[in-house]
């Protein structure tokens, strides 16, 4: 029975044991514990590590191998098929994640710097652009965002201001999210996302050093809490030279 099968059956496993299981696993992957191509140790050996049963442990190999950390092979063990590339900072496309979340998966050290922060009514083409109704009051704010330093991308965010509370550019130069999450208790739940590459604007001359470069990459995303409310249009500038985003394909 492979783990994918195996989290679909039996008893029910408390969720937070097996995602800290998963969380271990995961990071001694990513820093090298378990490399490239490596196999896990066996089934016994990790649930004696880990002091739990074999359905907990292969619910959370089952979410490694949902997220493209490993594969299990019948017969001979899981595989580690994750490797990180060394020359950008890798992001995924699968999840929702903060900027400050990023940096924290790639090593790197964030800065945020709040370039305009404004309360603004929606019009007719910014309803067209962004989703929000016509009319809506909204909180426009402009950052960029920088990794160990060098700025990487300019953040063009427009928030439901009904639905963020008190949001201050203080709060924006930090975590948003975190401030949704933690303060407010809002529960993030998806984000619709449409990626394209865009010649570079003046703006973006003046806030990202793109050489050579006259383009950049944008991902446009829609955002929405667990009430089902669009909170959230951003449309992020990134920097060429190290945009590289991960998704995950199946057949």
């Amino acid at each position: 029975m492979t783990p994918r099968h195996a989290a679909h059956k039996g008893a029910t496993v408390p969720k937070a044991i097996y995602e800290g299981i998963y969380r271990d696993l995961k990071g001694k992957i990513q820093e090298g514990t378990y490399a490239y191509g490596d196999f896990l140790p066996t089934e016994n050996d990790l649930t004696e590590t880990y002091q739990c049963s074999r359905n907990t442990l292969r619910r959370a190999v089952a979410m490694l191998a949902d997220d493209a950390y490993v594969q299990p092979l019948h017969g001979r063990g899981v595989r580690v098929i994750w490797q990180r590339d060394q020359r950008v900072a890798q992001g995924s496309l699968d999840g929702v994640e903060s900027f400050g979340e990023y940096a924290g998966k790639n090593d790197a050290r964030p800065a945020t710097s709040v370039k305009s922060f404004e309360h603004v009514t929606c019009g007719k083409g910014l309803a067209q652009r962004t989703g929000f109704s016509e009319g809506s009051k909204l909180i426009r704010v402009v950052r960029v965002r920088s990794l160990d330093g060098a700025a990487r991308q300019v953040d063009h965010d427009y928030f439901l201001e009904s639905a963020v509370g008190d949001l201050t550019p203080q709060v924006a130069e930090g975590s948003v999210y975190r401030y949704l999450e933690e303060d407010l208790s809002m529960k993030i739940l998806t984000s619709r996302r449409r990626i394209t590459v865009q010649l570079a604007t003046d703006e973006d001359c003046s806030y990202l050093d793109l050489g050579a470069y006259n383009c950049v990459a944008v991902i446009e995303s829609q955002s929405f809490n667990s009430e089902g409310v669009m909170f959230e249009y951003t449309q992020v500038r990134h920097h060429p030279e190290q945009f590289s985003y991960n998704t995950i394909s199946r057949r």
